[in-house]
């Protein structure tokens, strides 16, 4: 029976790499898709409209995250995973010009969310000896000038994972940091946000986009969907790069 994965964050970059590979072939999985804007959601749904369903909302609120593992019950009948991509990066800033409503809303979206959606997907993962994929950040154990909020947010994910893994023996939980991809935040990082971080560091990530040095989003992409299908105990609960050597099994 194909297995049902919710993915958030699906409409675009690491999230829709994922979601492309989980639906095509030899996975075929079924798909609960999850995300702000409608478009590249429904564009899955019309390739693949006996595998996807999908809800638009913002994941700041408690009830899209409860609707999407209700919807995955109500189409597909079970669940066996959830990827857990959505995050956003603003506020950029200083702490000493930190805006705490800003840091409450990246909060809600980057880690509450995923409490929220956890609480009502637990009875079902148990169920089916499921996993869960938090997609983390070096961010989290690394600073950057003016991204505490982000930062902070992905160090409590990393904690939530190996916490998720301890007290719920039947479900495999990992915080996968999938490095510096090719895709719409690097954007943001390089051409909307360079006054609010260092001058070095705003210059590393123009040098990394001018010499090559993002990954392709499907590359990381398939080790969190081998995660999400094959996790094993070697790497529960832990939090990794997706270069990992223990990684490695998940990468092929």
């Amino acid at each position: 029976m194909a297995p049902v994965i919710i993915v958030t964050g699906a409409s675009r970059g690491l999230g829709a790499a994922i979601a492309r590979q989980l639906l095509s072939a030899p996975i075929a999985a079924n798909v609960v898709l999850v995300a702000r804007t409608e478009s590249g959601l429904k564009s899955f749904a019309d390739e693949f409209p006996n595998q996807v369903a999908y809800l638009t909302g913002d994941l700041s609120t408690e009830k899209v995250n409860e609707d999407a593992v209700k919807l995955a019950i109500a189409k597909f009948g079970k669940l066996d995973g959830i990827i857990f991509n959505a995050a956003i990066l603003d506020p950029i800033a200083k702490i000493a010009k930190a805006s705490i409503a800003d840091w409450k809303e990246l909060y809600n979206v980057n880690f509450f969310s995923l409490i929220v959606a956890l609480k009502e997907a637990i009875p079902h993962l148990q169920q089916t000896k499921g996993k869960v994929v938090f997609i983390s950040s070096g961010a989290s154990h690394h600073y950057f000038y003016g991204w505490g909020a982000y930062g902070s947010s992905k160090a409590a994910t990393d904690h939530l994972a190996a916490t998720l893994a301890a007290e719920e023996p039947d479900i495999f939980s990992i915080a996968l940091d999938p490095g510096v991809m090719d895709t719409a935040m690097q954007d943001d990082l390089r051409d909307k946000h360079g006054t609010e971080m260092s001058p070095a560091e705003h210059d590393r990530f123009l040098k990394l986009k001018s010499e090559g040095g993002l990954s392709p989003p499907e590359v990381p992409g398939n080790v969190a969907v081998n995660l999400v299908l094959k996790g094993g105990p070697a790497v529960n609960g832990k939090a990794l790069r997706f270069t990992a050597p223990e990684l490695a099994e998940y990468a092929k």
